[in-house]
């Protein structure tokens, strides 16, 4: 049987849908509702906060390999 807690889905976002999300997450993490003494219900939201960090991560070092490796191909072009 498929676990469905196992499923994943690729989903497609830019650097500033992912600040922007990272930032929903944070301020959903702040809200405490009356009533609800366990804060379990929290955990979801962090798990999803911390992928999103390490995506954001990942996206800039990609972002910032490729500006090197065009500056060096540039360079090699040029006789640098």
């Amino acid at each position: 049987m498929i676990d469905k807690n196992k499923i994943t889905a690729t989903i497609k976002y830019t650097l500033p849908e992912i600040e922007l999300q990272i930032n929903s997450l944070e301020n959903t993490l702040k809200m405490r509702f009356y009533g609800i003494e366990s804060l379990d219900y929290l955990k979801p939201y962090e798990k999803l906060l911390s992928d999103m960090k390490k995506i954001r991560e990942s996206l800039i070092n990609k972002y910032n390999n490729a500006v090197e490796d065009d500056n060096r191909f540039k360079g090699e072009v040029h006789g640098v």
